[in-house]
């Protein structure tokens, strides 16, 4: 839901980027996905809406991609920008072409390079309007790595080397998620790639939230599913006898608990219920902020957003080494512990160590919330966006 109407000054527009965003958006925007890319979305552009003067960014709107598409009245209702959709039976290239001939844009920002839709809009982007150069955020590989048929993952990994050769410049969330991408995939970057994380969700800056107060056991928050490890976590509980909040859902969730009363410790392994949007928010700080700690044993993550909404609740996390490492590193502080295996042993091992030292729970917040707010990780993306528009080619003539 939209908050408040209140006046916004903005700069004079020779001061400022105009920036058309290429995305999903959350449900409270009038969208359909929950995702992480629709909230990474949502999260910039309210940045860029209400600090115009900070970060020196016009949004003109979001186009939301075919073949998702959206309910208009609902959008209209929810969203504080315009939102563009191609007609039902309309052609890719003509609609593009006329959309970036009206808004006049000065650079734009492509959501989820590496899925299939993604990479297709940069290709014909780069057609129909070569004179908008395109900032591309690969947010994570999954839609190519996780493909078991090789002739479609060859085909998902041609077109995001087509969608990469066709914009400006890319972002990763992590290095971790860059170097899977040139090693591993063997993709080409274009000449401006660069590493910013992805923000806070504006809940976790609350500055109501109270990160004193007693804590009790492990929580896991995120899917129940294989990437995410969560059975592993399970039977470290079972070795090392601590409490454990399982907050989440997913489709190995009757697995989950079929596994917790086969090892008899259904009275220290709690699956708390679901809550549905808004409230889910308030319900995952509230776990995290009475916890010891958050575990995250997965086996993949491209960055790790759960690491750091922990941390900005005051909690260590136990985390995938690799992008845990990163967090720790951009933290400047200790964090808890990384897990690179994702066995029970070594999950168990990480989570006692954690519990046998002391944490400045006040520096972790404060610590998080410098590095990975809304309004920090925005800046970073607004500085990007204002170099890539000032080296672009002049528009062409006759745009409005």
């Amino acid at each position: 839901m939209r908050g408040p109407a209140r006046l916004i000054r903005r700069p004079p527009s020779r001061f400022r980027t105009r920036v058309l965003s290429v995305g999903p958006i959350p449900p409270e925007w009038g969208g359909r996905l929950r995702g992480g890319v629709s909230r990474f979305n949502a999260t910039l552009l309210e940045q860029f809406r209400t600090r115009p003067w900070r970060h020196r960014i016009e949004p003109l709107g979001v186009l939301i991609p075919p073949p998702q598409r959206v309910k208009r009245w609902r959008a209209k209702k929810g969203c504080p920008l315009p939102v563009f959709m191609q007609p039902e039976e309309g052609r890719p290239r003509r609609f593009t072409g006329i959309l970036m001939d009206e808004l006049a844009a000065d650079v734009v920002l492509l959501n989820n390079l590496a899925a299939f839709n993604g990479a297709r809009y940069a290709r014909v982007q780069s057609q129909v309007a070569p004179q908008v150069p395109i900032v591309a955020v690969v947010h994570e590989w999954r839609a190519i790595r996780a493909k078991v048929d090789e002739e479609r993952r060859l085909r998902y990994l041609r077109a995001a080397q087509l969608g990469l050769d066709s914009v400006a410049a890319v972002t990763f969330p992590s290095e971790h998620t860059s170097r899977l991408g040139r090693e591993e995939l063997g993709l080409r970057y274009p000449q401006r790639s660069q590493v910013i994380p992805n923000p806070l969700q504006e809940a976790f800056v609350d500055p109501a939230i109270e990160i004193g107060g007693e804590r009790r056991g492990v929580a896991f928050v995120g899917s129940f599913n294989d990437r995410k490890n969560p059975i592993a976590l399970i039977e470290a509980a079972a070795e090392s006898g601590f409490e454990l909040t399982m907050q989440g859902r997913g489709p190995l969730e009757a697995e989950l608990r079929e596994r917790v009363a086969e090892l008899g410790i259904e009275e220290r392994v709690i699956f708390p219920p679901y809550v549905e949007p808004p409230g889910h928010v308030a319900a995952v700080i509230d776990v995290m902020r009475s916890s010891e700690l958050v575990c995250l044993p997965s086996l993949s993550e491209s960055f790790g957003l759960v690491q750091i909404e922990a941390l900005a609740t005051g909690t260590p996390v136990a985390a995938f080494g690799p992008t845990f490492e990163e967090i720790q590193e951009r933290m400047g502080t200790d964090i808890g512990e990384p897990i690179w295996e994702g066995t029970a042993e070594e999950i168990a091992a990480a989570i006692e160590r954690i519990r046998a030292r002391s944490f400045d729970r006040a520096k972790l917040r404060r610590r998080a919330l410098q590095r990975f707010s809304p309004t920090t990780v925005a800046a970073e993306y607004a500085r990007l966006l204002r170099a890539v528009a000032r080296n672009a080619t002049p528009k062409r003539e006759g745009a409005l």
